[in-house]
């Protein structure tokens, strides 16, 4: 890896950042709708407390310069203040809500890699038998089913008729924890369901695409050399067949990040799981432009990390893998 690449790289992740930014200021001002409404609950105004509002929250300048005082505050790091949540900053909200969306969002991404790892391996070892038609079949059912849906199948069953798991929320609200376990167990159960539904409605592409992998390697010459030479099937699956077949799963878990994030807004306000997610949809109602605008950077930032992050795990996967 040289560093005229990583330059190059970082480059272009900026580029993208700041279209980014052009289409999180434009997205929200798009909506039908107006912020003032949802200030007042639907409450008529007169002219001059309308214009007071407008004037407070700096709706009343033309376009050009609202983005340009986003631009340099978004640079700076200052996100503004909420309209739904005045008078709190969105970077205090953000931050209050992000660890709970990283804590459902990267468990449901490693259980999907390793779910779609070990059933795409064994599909693709048994290429053709009932077995692998039988797992292709499931997995495109589950994917095609909708994520909410799954969701309130999952949360009517093991939440409603089971009651195994809490029906909402991040943690039980005024229990007396004892020590720090006790609070963990009880974050974990809550967070149980949102985990599970998201891992298993989208585990089914990472299978997929594994197994379409492993069946063209599973082709090549270097594997009739590894079985020749006596190394155990365990080996020639996982150790040759298998790390060779993971770049296109790999590739995608980067890519995947904002479907992960696109999920979770469903996925949080079925079970009512205080995350970024959640905090999107109850924007969107509001028209709080600040927060949805401080989310989506947010967001932003973490697909460009992840794609980043993907391009550095090549050199440890594949050696033959050379930038310049």
């Amino acid at each position: 890896m040289s560093r005229r690449w990583l330059f190059r790289r970082l480059g272009s992740g900026l580029m993208v950042l700041f279209a980014a930014m052009i289409i999180n200021f434009a997205i929200p001002r798009a909506m039908p709708g107006n912020p003032v409404d949802s200030f007042t609950g639907g409450v008529k105004l007169t002219a001059e407390a309308r214009q007071a509002i407008l004037e407070r929250f700096g709706l009343d300048r033309p376009l050009w310069e609202q983005f340009a005082r986003y631009f340099v505050n978004t640079l700076r790091g200052d996100f503004g203040i909420s309209f739904y949540y005045f008078p709190k900053p969105v970077w205090t909200i953000m931050i209050q809500a992000l660890p709970w969306t990283l804590l459902i969002i990267v468990s449901a991404q490693v259980l999907q890699i390793i779910i779609g790892y070990f059933l795409g391996v064994a599909a693709a070892w048994r290429v053709g038998s009932r077995f692998d038609s039988a797992i292709q079949t499931i997995s495109i059912t589950i994917f095609s089913s909708p994520i909410f849906w799954v969701a309130m199948v999952f949360l009517y069953v093991f939440g409603f008729q089971l009651g195994w798991f809490p029906l909402g929320g991040n943690y039980t609200a005024g229990a007396d924890y004892s020590s720090v376990f006790e609070f963990s167990f009880d974050v974990l159960r809550h967070a149980t369901l949102p985990i599970a539904t998201l891992a298993f409605s989208r585990f089914a592409i990472y299978q997929v695409i594994m197994r379409n992998t492993m069946v063209g390697v599973l082709k090549e010459q270097y594997m009739l050399t590894a079985e020749a030479k006596g190394i155990s099937q365990f080996r020639v699956k996982h150790r040759h067949a298998a790390r060779n077949a993971m770049l296109p799963m790999i590739t995608f878990a980067g890519v995947s990040l904002a479907i992960q994030i696109g999920g979770s807004v469903f996925i949080e306000t079925v079970f009512s799981y205080p995350g970024i997610g959640k905090l999107i949809f109850d924007s969107v109602v509001s028209r709080d432009y600040p927060m949805l605008q401080g989310c989506f950077f947010l967001f932003s930032l973490l697909v460009i990390a992840g794609t980043i992050t993907v391009d550095f795990l090549y050199l440890f996967l594949d050696p033959r893998i050379k930038f310049s």
